[in-house]
Formats: structure tokens, C-alpha cells, sequence
């Protein structure tokens, strides 16, 4: 009998991570999580309620120093304490300010955007390294479709979003016994979009304001449930052809996961 996959979930606390939480969770057989987030207080008790749930809190905005003595013993070593294994990593956490123009960045905002959205993620790579080769597991990273394409002010979400498609890259390239992706998952109903029409109308083109508007009053944002469907079959069964890839969370390829 297969033993019940193993997957580390982190976001899980709200908008997409919260979409894959409950997908999962719904399944007929449900995989063991480890649900990270920095507020795990909407999370406890759905902890309560399913013993295949352990919730642990963790910033991943904390200084490199706390990262790195955290992210083993926090959330990799109790992953394995309570399961015995690691089948995959679903990388979903990550935050969009600052939104400032290039005249007005500042490196200590970059530092905080790159610490959360990138650096954090290759130190959870790397302490779960020796765990995912043994299973032979997965890592499905939450990237952005801003990787493409330019908004004012979005600079330093862009590139780190852009830096994490090549982490993907370089992860398959290096470890061909773990099968990585990066998804871009469309434009969710989070948080995160709220945040977009509300507060950064003053640093963006009043077009690309309006659109992000226009999205919403036409109910076209996607659902954190629907793309979080897709992010949570990808944790269970990626396969190893699409190892290395940036798709769309709507792509063709990935049909067999809606």
C-alpha cells in the first residue's frame, strides 16, 4: 500500500494558498499537509478537524539569519517528525509592494520583496533538498504572469517573480529526480488585487488601474479555489515532462490537472 503523500503548503492562510488548502483537504484521500503561514489563527481550526493537518507559523520576511535556523527546524524537521517523509513543496507565499517607479526605488524595499519572494524559497529548497530526493518528489513554485509583461511601479515584484521561473529552471536542471514547475496563476480574486485597485492607483497609468478595476467590477478575476484545484493536483502528481517549465495555471498542458 502507497504511503499517504506528504506536501508543504505555504500562503495557506488566505486567497490562493487557502484555495489548495481546501481542494486538498476535500479530496477522497486526502495527502498529509503542513500548512505555513504567518497567521495560522483562520487555520486552527480546520487543524482541529483534520488529523492529516498540522499548521505552523512562520514570517518568511524575518532576516536571513532567523530564515535559515527557522525554515529547517520549524517546518522541514516537523514535517518529518510527525510523517517520516516530504513529497512535495507548493511555494505559493509571496508579497507586491513596493510598487514604486524606479526613481523612487529604494534597496531596502527590494531587500524585503526578494527575502519574501525568492530567497525564502531557495532556503526551503535547500533544507528540503535531501527529503525530496529520497521520494523523488515535487516543488511547485507560485509565480506571476507580471514576469511578462511591465507596470509601473511593479519592478521589484516582476523581477523576483522573473528570478523564481529561473529557479524552477535551474532546480530541473540540477536535480532531475525532483520534477519542479512554475505556475503563473492567473489574475486571483485575493487580497492582493484588492490592495491593486485600492492603494497603488497613484504609481500605476490610469489604464493599467482601470484594468485591474475593470477586472473586478466584470467578475473576470480568477477564483482562488479554481487555480487553487489546479496548484494542489500539481503538488500530487506533476509529471516529470513538464519538469522545468513556466506555464499558465490555464494552459493546455496542464488540462489533465482542472
Amino acid at each position: 500500500m502507497a504511503e499517504t503523500p506528504v506536501i508543504i503548503l505555504t500562503g495557506a492562510g488566505r486567497g490562493i494558498g487557502k484555495g489548495v488548502l481546501n481542494h486538498l483537504l476535500a479530496l477522497p484521500n486526502p495527502p498529509n499537509i503542513l500548512a505555513v503561514s504567518r497567521d495560522i489563527t483562520p487555520l486552527e481550526p480546520l487543524a482541529e478537524a483534520h488529523d492529516n493537518l498540522e499548521v505552523v507559523s512562520l514570517d518568511f520576511s524575518a532576516p536571513f539569519g532567523e530564515l535559515k535556523t527557522q525554515i529547517p527546524s520549524a517546518i522541514i524537521d516537523v514535517a518529518v517528525a510527525k510523517w517520516g517523509r516530504i513529497d512535495s513543496l507548493l511555494l505559493n507565499h509571496g508579497i507586491l509592494d513596493p510598487v514604486a517607479k524606479m526613481e523612487d526605488a529604494r534597496l531596502e524595499s527590494w531587500d524585503l520583496v526578494y527575502r519574501v519572494n525568492l530567497f525564502s524559497n531557495v532556503e526551503m529548497i535547500k533544507a528540503a533538498l535531501p527529503e525530496l530526493r529520497k521520494s523523488r518528489g515535487r516543488v511547485v513554485m507560485v509565480s506571476s504572469a507580471a514576469t511578462e509583461m511591465a507596470f509601473n511601479g511593479w519592478s521589484a515584484y516582476g523581477s523576483s517573480k522573473a528570478a523564481l521561473n529561473h529557479l524552477a529552471l535551474t532546480l530541473a536542471h540540477e536535480e532531475p529526480e525532483i520534477t519542479t514547475i512554475s505556475i503563473a496563476p492567473g489574475v486571483v480574486d485575493t487580497d492582493m488585487q484588492k490592495d491593486i485597485r485600492q492603494g497603488h492607483g497613484n504609481t500605476m497609468t490610469s489604464q493599467e488601474h482601470s484594468m485591474f478595476v475593470g477586472l473586478k467590477e466584470n467578475g473576470i478575476l480568477v477564483s482562488p479555489d479554481t487555480v487553487g484545484s489546479v496548484l494542489g493536483n500539481l503538488s500530487l502528481k506533476l509529471e516529470k515532462g513538464l519538469s522545468g517549465k513556466y506555464l499558465h495555471w490555464d494552459n493546455e498542458a496542464l488540462a489533465a490537472y482542472r
